[in-house]
Protein backbone atom coordinates (compact mmCIF):
# COMPACT_ATOMS: atom_id res chain seq x y z
CA UNK A 1 0.00 0.00 0.00
CA UNK A 2 1.48 2.97 -1.47
CA UNK A 3 0.53 6.13 1.39
CA UNK A 4 -1.23 8.97 0.05
CA UNK A 5 0.89 12.67 -0.40
CA UNK A 6 -0.52 15.38 1.61
CA UNK A 7 -1.59 18.21 -0.11
CA UNK A 8 1.18 20.67 -0.38
CA UNK A 9 0.19 24.31 0.57
CA UNK A 10 1.50 27.87 0.06
CA UNK A 11 0.41 30.71 0.86
CA UNK A 12 0.58 34.33 0.04
CA UNK A 13 2.16 36.82 2.26
CA UNK A 14 -1.43 38.65 2.96
CA UNK A 15 -2.91 34.55 3.56
CA UNK A 16 0.23 33.76 5.81
CA UNK A 17 0.03 37.54 8.01
CA UNK A 18 -3.87 36.82 8.23
CA UNK A 19 -3.27 33.49 9.80
CA UNK A 20 -0.30 34.21 12.06
CA UNK A 21 -2.93 36.65 13.87
CA UNK A 22 -5.22 34.24 14.07
CA UNK A 23 -2.33 31.94 15.52
CA UNK A 24 -0.68 34.01 18.10
CA UNK A 25 -4.11 36.38 18.92
CA UNK A 26 -4.65 36.04 22.49
CA UNK A 27 -8.50 36.46 21.77
CA UNK A 28 -8.99 34.25 18.91
CA UNK A 29 -10.71 31.13 19.61
CA UNK A 30 -8.58 28.22 20.59
CA UNK A 31 -10.48 25.89 17.27
CA UNK A 32 -9.47 28.88 14.80
CA UNK A 33 -5.56 29.28 16.78
CA UNK A 34 -5.12 25.60 16.08
CA UNK A 35 -6.27 25.12 12.35
CA UNK A 36 -4.44 28.21 11.64
CA UNK A 37 -1.23 27.00 12.92
CA UNK A 38 -1.99 23.45 11.18
CA UNK A 39 -2.21 25.37 8.05
CA UNK A 40 0.82 27.47 8.94
CA UNK A 41 2.92 24.47 9.67
CA UNK A 42 2.07 22.93 6.56
CA UNK A 43 2.55 25.50 4.35
CA UNK A 44 6.41 25.54 6.39
CA UNK A 45 6.90 21.75 5.09
CA UNK A 46 5.75 19.71 7.59
CA UNK A 47 3.48 16.65 7.22
CA UNK A 48 0.57 15.76 8.65
CA UNK A 49 2.47 13.45 10.95
CA UNK A 50 5.06 15.74 12.11
CA UNK A 51 2.26 18.68 12.41
CA UNK A 52 0.04 15.91 14.51
CA UNK A 53 3.06 15.46 16.76
CA UNK A 54 4.28 18.98 17.07
CA UNK A 55 0.68 20.06 18.16
CA UNK A 56 -0.19 17.12 20.10
CA UNK A 57 -3.40 16.82 17.59
CA UNK A 58 -4.92 13.36 16.10
CA UNK A 59 -3.41 13.16 12.43
CA UNK A 60 -6.97 12.90 11.20
CA UNK A 61 -7.74 15.97 12.47
CA UNK A 62 -4.52 18.01 10.57
CA UNK A 63 -5.46 15.78 7.71
CA UNK A 64 -9.12 16.86 7.47
CA UNK A 65 -7.88 20.99 7.59
CA UNK A 66 -4.93 20.38 5.26
CA UNK A 67 -7.51 19.14 2.45
CA UNK A 68 -9.81 21.85 3.16
CA UNK A 69 -7.85 24.69 3.04
CA UNK A 70 -6.23 22.91 -0.23
CA UNK A 71 -9.84 22.02 -1.71
CA UNK A 72 -10.73 26.39 -0.77
CA UNK A 73 -7.50 27.54 -2.23
CA UNK A 74 -7.99 28.55 -5.09
CA UNK A 75 -11.09 30.69 -3.75
CA UNK A 76 -9.33 31.99 -1.26
CA UNK A 77 -6.96 33.17 -3.79
CA UNK A 78 -9.50 34.23 -5.59
CA UNK A 79 -11.16 36.76 -3.20
CA UNK A 80 -7.46 38.16 -2.13
CA UNK A 81 -7.50 39.21 -6.25
CA UNK A 82 -10.75 40.26 -6.60
CA UNK A 83 -11.66 41.64 -2.99
CA UNK A 84 -8.64 41.89 -0.77
CA UNK A 85 -10.98 43.29 1.94
CA UNK A 86 -13.07 40.30 2.19
CA UNK A 87 -9.89 38.13 2.80
CA UNK A 88 -9.81 37.90 6.66
CA UNK A 89 -13.72 36.81 6.72
CA UNK A 90 -12.69 34.28 3.90
CA UNK A 91 -10.11 32.55 6.02
CA UNK A 92 -12.18 32.48 8.94
CA UNK A 93 -14.86 31.12 7.16
CA UNK A 94 -12.77 28.20 5.46
CA UNK A 95 -11.37 27.34 9.39
CA UNK A 96 -14.35 27.61 10.66
CA UNK A 97 -16.95 24.36 11.14
CA UNK A 98 -19.26 23.61 8.53
CA UNK A 99 -22.97 24.45 9.60
CA UNK A 100 -24.95 21.60 10.91
CA UNK A 101 -28.55 20.43 10.58
CA UNK A 102 -29.16 20.29 13.93
CA UNK A 103 -31.98 18.41 16.28
CA UNK A 104 -35.16 19.24 14.57
CA UNK A 105 -37.73 21.53 15.95
CA UNK A 106 -40.72 19.92 17.91
CA UNK A 107 -42.72 22.22 18.64
CA UNK A 108 -44.87 24.15 15.35
CA UNK A 109 -44.83 27.70 15.22
CA UNK A 110 -48.63 27.77 15.56
CA UNK A 111 -47.77 25.74 18.97
CA UNK A 112 -45.53 28.61 20.57
CA UNK A 113 -47.83 30.81 19.22
CA UNK A 114 -50.64 29.77 21.50
CA UNK A 115 -48.47 28.84 24.40
CA UNK A 116 -47.44 32.48 24.09
CA UNK A 117 -50.85 33.85 23.74
CA UNK A 118 -52.09 31.64 26.71
CA UNK A 119 -49.04 33.06 28.66
CA UNK A 120 -50.85 36.97 27.91
CA UNK A 121 -54.01 35.78 29.87
CA UNK A 122 -54.48 36.02 33.19
CA UNK A 123 -54.91 32.37 35.20
CA UNK A 124 -57.96 33.48 36.85
CA UNK A 125 -59.82 34.12 33.36
CA UNK A 126 -59.08 30.23 33.32
CA UNK A 127 -60.70 29.92 37.13
CA UNK A 128 -57.15 28.94 38.12
CA UNK A 129 -56.42 29.87 41.94
CA UNK A 130 -53.23 32.09 41.76
CA UNK A 131 -52.29 35.51 39.94
CA UNK A 132 -49.40 34.62 37.83
CA UNK A 133 -47.94 32.02 35.04
CA UNK A 134 -44.90 30.56 35.91
CA UNK A 135 -43.25 28.28 32.83
CA UNK A 136 -44.23 24.68 35.04
CA UNK A 137 -47.99 25.73 35.10
CA UNK A 138 -48.25 27.65 31.88
CA UNK A 139 -46.66 24.14 30.70
CA UNK A 140 -49.27 21.99 32.70
CA UNK A 141 -52.24 24.55 31.03
CA UNK A 142 -50.66 24.00 27.49
CA UNK A 143 -50.67 20.27 28.03
CA UNK A 144 -54.13 20.40 29.82
CA UNK A 145 -55.81 22.72 26.97
CA UNK A 146 -54.20 20.31 24.17
CA UNK A 147 -52.09 22.86 22.84
CA UNK A 148 -49.20 19.89 22.82
CA UNK A 149 -49.32 16.99 24.16
CA UNK A 150 -46.07 17.40 26.43
CA UNK A 151 -43.83 19.94 26.66
CA UNK A 152 -40.56 20.74 29.35
CA UNK A 153 -41.07 23.71 31.83
CA UNK A 154 -37.66 24.42 30.21
CA UNK A 155 -38.85 24.83 26.93
CA UNK A 156 -41.98 26.85 28.08
CA UNK A 157 -39.01 29.16 29.55
CA UNK A 158 -37.38 29.19 26.39
CA UNK A 159 -40.06 30.08 24.54
CA UNK A 160 -40.84 32.65 26.97
CA UNK A 161 -37.35 34.44 27.06
CA UNK A 162 -36.80 34.19 23.57
CA UNK A 163 -40.23 35.68 22.71
CA UNK A 164 -41.62 32.52 20.67
CA UNK A 165 -38.43 32.18 18.41
CA UNK A 166 -37.16 28.69 18.50
CA UNK A 167 -33.29 29.52 17.84
CA UNK A 168 -32.07 31.95 19.75
CA UNK A 169 -30.81 35.22 18.35
CA UNK A 170 -27.08 35.26 17.42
Amino acid sequence: MVAQQAATIELSDKQRKILEKLDKGTHTPLHLKTRAHIILNAADGMNNKQIARHNNLNRNQVKKWRNRWDHLAEAVAQVETERPHALKATIHDTLSDEQRSGKPRFFTDEQVAEILTLSCQSPKDKDLPYSHWTPGKLARQAEKEGIVESISTRSVSRFLKIGGSQTPPK
